[in-house]
């Protein structure tokens, strides 16, 4: 937690913020049905005052001279009657206004057109004082288009991953605390419920949290708030899914004080666009809200997802080449003739949430969320123990890995057979019940002797299980007219709880719960190759944990404050957010390569961290907005990367330290009457980040733990997004990102053998300068859009993907890899290995239209959006270097980088009917 000391800081954070005195008008714009309409046009009639409504259909005109007046609508579609307000000393709040409208689905000469900001005359401010803010809530461009046109290209805004960006359901914050994920498939198929959504823009201000470089978003579940509607939906889909069914019903807040609304939905294909990936979810919303009085609401939602899919994996080029399919999936095999999938996907971690709305009074409101995450996530895959590697794309069993002629043509005959590029289950059940074996002293108990079919091969889950608490209250209230307080309060209690789990004996009687690497490097030492010297040679069945079982136990308290002036020129903010941090491992197995540090409680890891931002939003006039913001924050390292080999023991990454991140950005926002958009440039600086895998080296011939730590990156880079509306039919959009991110030091690699802990090598990587991956930094969408008066729309989107770069082996960078090379002499040896791969650049075309129909209160609506239109299937979207690297002969293919592909042409068409 943090004090601010002394009266002096507040007395200038307020002259800072000093406002005139004058008088707000502020009110809410509803149709029939109750439900709040965005984007309306709303004026004082006789004067040149006129706001538009945002996303929850609040209006505000500031500081209006004393008088009388009239507030009319602004535009034909929208029509209710006048409401005259008589303006004295202070604020006058005209409640919600009804229209005789109803927002439909359809385009019925009836209905409202909903209107974005672009279709609207802004104020001419020679004419006003005061100019109204930049609309964070109306649709921006550019996140248009990253959301949507540029998410198949694997683009990420700013090249940010998930933790940048604090993610609220209804005031829950949901980002995990061990890594700060977001899970999406806990809600995935619900969209007809999570439409309701407030984003912010970056570093940019928010009145419902502090937001991180990336901003944040909020999506708001509520029963009233959601559409009045009854809904039904069948959708078609050669994606990871081929059929969808849904059903979704919400009454509005009704005259009783209660709203209810609920959501069902299915989705399910044998097999999804790459073969094998078998897809089965169901999803399911249900809230209730009740108006206790005037000022209160409670509200209860409870959803959830379960999943069960195959999984794709990437693989090397050479088994594409060999498949003739760039969608080529090692993961799957037939078995007794039908394609089974050894990697699945298996989640259900549904969410309750209670919600507290309280309008303390005019000018203040406090919104309270506790919500509770549970449930499962795992995902399985073969193990083996004392066999043969048994995946079709293993290196020694490929062509290229063949010593002579001979054997590699014969390898390239047998992999023209698919079910020798595939999984072999028929085999691995054969091998597991040919492997009788005798196990001595299972359970630890002399003289138990157990005799069976010793499985050489599973199917094992692995299980990270979230349980998840958290306490989120918001306080918003208007200090003055134009002065406003935000604060928050949060509380956040995750336990993650990571384990394996037998799946399928396939065949056999048992398994050996022994580490295969520790009975080579320790021989003859019975306790280091035990997994659990509490249950010493255990013998695994179906559904037994094995290998390894313990929690990540993070708690998160925070609080934040934040100060807005909405001024006549300028509107500014100042926020301040304090954190306290604290997690700890503990063990439920004693490992006996670790048996002092692998059982029970850890000791607890604290971090105290601190963030501020600010920023200010010139107004120029109604029409041009300049905005700069900065931001500076300390962040606690994530427990799931914090330990150096969090399966088997509680040793921490050496120097731990909070990670440092500044960030700023200054923007452009145009509004004019046919032409919208915003320009931004930015850059963000990352400080001591740290990164933590494991995998064999080769070059020791030992499994390792691979920590870098000390990463420093740099993202900079120009947004760029517009909307023209040429006319009612016709409109244009374009969105532009060029960015670069790349690393800008030499971290520490600290190497540590897996089995015995011990540090074996503490060196330099020299990555200063190699790029960032997992994102193109580079790309551009242009789009053109029809809607008939008819009621039918088009629009057609030109997409381009450039600069994007394999994920690097940070050991290819190291003196060792390189060692007696001169870059002189074997130029073209010495590039193979320090060189970093860019991806070729890529276009695809996409395709979205639509059809409403209206019969009474009927509405039909259909649409199709088909992707990659021109069907190219050689766009690679990403793609790593393995880890793995031939220290003696330096030769790069053989052990070559694997690779991501866009989906060829694909389509998704729907048809819903909604009454």
């Amino acid at each position: 937690m943090f004090r601010l000391k002394g009266l002096n800081f507040v007395i200038i954070f307020l002259s800072f913020f000093s406002a005139i005195e004058a008088q707000n008008i502020v009110g809410k714009i509803v149709d029939r049905n109750g439900s709040p309409i965005p984007g309306a046009v709303i004026k004082l009639e006789n004067t040149d005052y006129e706001q538009l409504t945002n996303a929850a259909g609040n209006f505000r005109f500031i500081n209006i001279p004393k008088g009388n007046y009239s507030i009319t609508s602004g535009q034909t579609d929208v029509v209710f009657q006048k409401v005259e307000v008589k303006l004295e000393d202070e604020n006058v709040n005209v409640g919600t206004i009804s229209t005789s409208n109803s927002v439909e689905t359809g385009n019925s000469s009836n209905d409202i057109t909903v209107v974005s900001v672009d279709d609207l005359q802004q104020i001419d401010d020679d004419a006003s004082p005061a100019v109204s803010s930049a609309l964070n809530s109306s649709r921006d461009p550019f996140l248009a288009a990253a959301a949507f046109n540029l998410s198949n290209g694997r683009f990420r805004a700013r090249g940010y991953n998930n933790e940048e960006t604090e993610l609220y359901l209804n005031g829950m914050y949901v980002n995990d605390l061990d890594d700060g994920n977001v899970f999406w498939n806990s809600w995935g198929g619900l969209n007809d419920v999570t439409r309701s959504q407030t984003n912010s823009l970056s570093l940019m201000n928010t009145d419902f949290a502090f937001g991180g470089v990336g901003g944040a978003a909020f999506v708001d579940l509520r029963a009233s708030v959601q559409r009045v509607q009854n809904k039904v939906l069948y959708a078609n889909s050669n994606r990871s899914f081929n059929h969808r069914i849904s059903y979704t019903k919400s009454s509005g807040m009704q005259e009783n004080g209660w709203a209810y609304s609920f959501s069902l939905s299915k989705r399910w294909a044998e097999s999804g666009y790459i073969k094998g990936t078998h897809f089965d979810s169901y999803s399911y919303y249900a809230a209730v809200d009740r108006k206790l009085n005037a000022k209160q609401t409670l509200g209860l939602v409870i959803l959830g997802a379960p999943l069960r899919r195959g999984k794709n994996a990437p693989t090397v080029q050479e088994m594409h080449d060999l498949s003739g399919n760039n969608f080529y999936n090692p993961n799957w095999g037939y078995q007794n003739g039908e394609v089974r999938n050894a990697r699945e996907d298996r989640i259900h971690q549904p969410i309750a949430m209670l919600r507290h709305d309280y309008k303390i009074n005019q000018n203040t409101k406090l919104v309270t969320t506790v919500g509770y995450q549970f449930g499962k996530y795992g995902n399985t895959r073969l193990d083996w123990y004392k066999a043969a590697d048994p995946r079709p794309d293993y290196y020694r069993k490929l062509p290229s890995y063949a010593e002579s002629e001979i054997a590699k043509a014969a390898l390239l005959e047998h992999f023209k057979d698919e079910k020798n590029r595939q999984l072999n289950f028929d085999e691995l059940y054969e091998v597991n019940n040919l492997r009788v074996a005798t196990i001595k002293n299972v359970g630890g108990i002399e003289g138990n002797d157990v005799t069976g079919k010793s499985s050489a091969y599973i199917i094992e889950e692995q299980r990270f299980d979230v349980t998840k608490l958290n306490f989120n209250s918001v306080l918003n209230t208007q200090f003055t007219n134009t002065l406003t307080f935000n604060a928050g309060l949060n509380y956040s209690k995750e336990r993650s709880h990571n384990f394996k789990v037998v799946d399928d004996l396939l065949g056999g009687d048992f398994y050996v719960d022994s580490d295969d690497f520790a009975e080579r490097d320790f021989p003859g030492n019975a306790e280091a190759q035990q997994n659990d010297l509490n249950n010493p040679n255990r013998l695994a069945k179906q559904g037994d944990v094995f290998a390894y079982d313990y929690d990540l136990n993070t708690q998160d308290i925070g609080s934040w404050i934040q100060l807005s002036n909405v001024g006549n020129k300028n509107d500014a903010f100042i926020a301040v957010k304090a954190n306290h941090v604290s997690f700890f491992r503990e063990g439920f197995m004693k490992n006996g390569r670790f048996p002092d540090n692998s059982f029970g409680k850890s000791s607890t890891i604290n971090f105290n961290t601190l963030a501020v931002k600010a920023g200010n939003t010139f107004k120029l006039n109604g029409r041009n907005y300049f905005y700069v913001a900065g931001e500076y924050k300390t962040r606690a390292p994530f427990s799931r990367y914090a330990y150096l080999s969090p399966r088997q023991q509680d040793k921490i990454v050496a120097n731990l330290q909070t990670e440092k991140i500044t960030s700023g950005e200054v923007g452009y926002i145009f509004k004019f009457n046919k032409l919208k958009g915003r320009i931004t440039g930015y850059v963000t600086e990352f400080k001591d980040q740290i990164e933590n895998n494991s995998f064999y080296h080769d070059d020791l011939g030992l499994f390792v733990n691979y920590v870098l730590s000390d990463i420093q990156k740099r993202h900079t880079g120009i947004e760029f997004g517009t909307e023209f509306k040429y006319n009612t039919r016709f409109s244009f959009e374009a969105a532009l990102a060029l960015g670069q991110y790349y690393y800008t030091n030499r971290p520490n690699a600290t190497v540590v053998q897996d089995n015995n802990g011990s540090v074996i090598i503490d060196r330099q990587v020299y990555i200063n300068n190699y790029f960032v991956s997992g994102s193109p930094q580079t790309a551009g969408t242009f789009g053109i859009n029809y809607n008939d008066p008819k009621y039918w729309w088009i629009n057609i989107n030109l997409n381009y993907f450039a600069n994007s770069y394999v994920d690097i082996n940070p050991e290819r960078r190291t003196d060792l890899a390189v060692e007696l090379l001169d870059p002189n002499e074997n130029s073209e040896l010495f590039h193979s290995i320090i060189d970093q791969e860019k991806l070729p650049s890529a276009m695809t075309v996409d395709f979205y239209g639509g059809k409403s129909f209206k019969w009474g209160k009927y509405y039909l609506v259909c649409n199709l959006n088909v992707g990659n239109v021109l069907n190219k299937k050689d766009f690679r979207t990403g793609g790593f270097e393995q880890y793995r690297y031939d220290y003696q002969e330096k030769d790069v293919s053989n052990f070559p980088p694997k690779y991501f592909y866009a989906f060829g042409r694909n389509y998704n068409f729907s048809v819903s009917l909604s009454f």
